[in-house]
């Protein structure tokens, strides 16, 4: 019987790891590209978004935050305004709404027909100019009662949940 022949690859081709225990590969690892370029562009491309993203977080912090105050003030004046509507429209019900839960329970609907019933409110002028957000959020307005008197009153307001409400300035 003869030996059995040895199967030779076909040119191009790759013989097939022998099998059996201890037997390497060819290779022990692919060989590697001599061209970094690809690399290195990779490297560039990557590294510009990175900074962009940090650039674009902090102008968009910039503009967030006086954004942010901007809205804050128009909440604190409309919720002044809506108070001083329904105080010159002798609405006295929806002015009580205006008020925190504090201010409620010391300033009943007779307080304000007292209150403004010998000096009604003909009058007023609020800006979100006037609003101070620090500590505490103070608004200033001008308050004109009959006679042509202007008064100059402070609110200070507090945020309940999304709304910001009356809580000191209203005797």
């Amino acid at each position: 019987m003869m030996p059995p022949q040895p199967q030779w690859p076909a040119p191009g081709e790759v013989p097939p790891p022998p099998r059996g225990p201890g037997v390497l590969a060819p290779f022990v690892s692919p060989p590697r590209d001599r061209d970094l370029r690809g690399l290195w562009i990779s490297l560039v491309v990557g590294a510009l978004v990175v900074v962009l993203c940090c650039v674009g977080g902090v102008v968009g912090v910039v503009l967030l935050v006086p954004y942010a105050d901007g809205v804050a003030k128009k909440q604190v004046v409309s919720e002044v305004e809506t108070y001083l509507v329904a105080v010159r429209d002798e609405n006295f019900t929806v002015a009580r709404r205006q008020l925190c839960a504090r201010e409620q329970r010391t300033h009943s609907i007779g307080w304000f027909e007292d209150h403004y019933g010998s000096s009604p409110v003909i009058d007023y002028r609020v800006s979100a100019d006037d609003v101070s957000i620090a500590d505490t959020v103070t608004v200033v307005v001008r308050i004109e009662h009959t006679g042509g008197r202007w008064e100059t009153q402070q609110y200070l307001m507090e945020q309940s949940g999304s709304r910001f409400e009356i809580c000191g300035g209203i005797d």
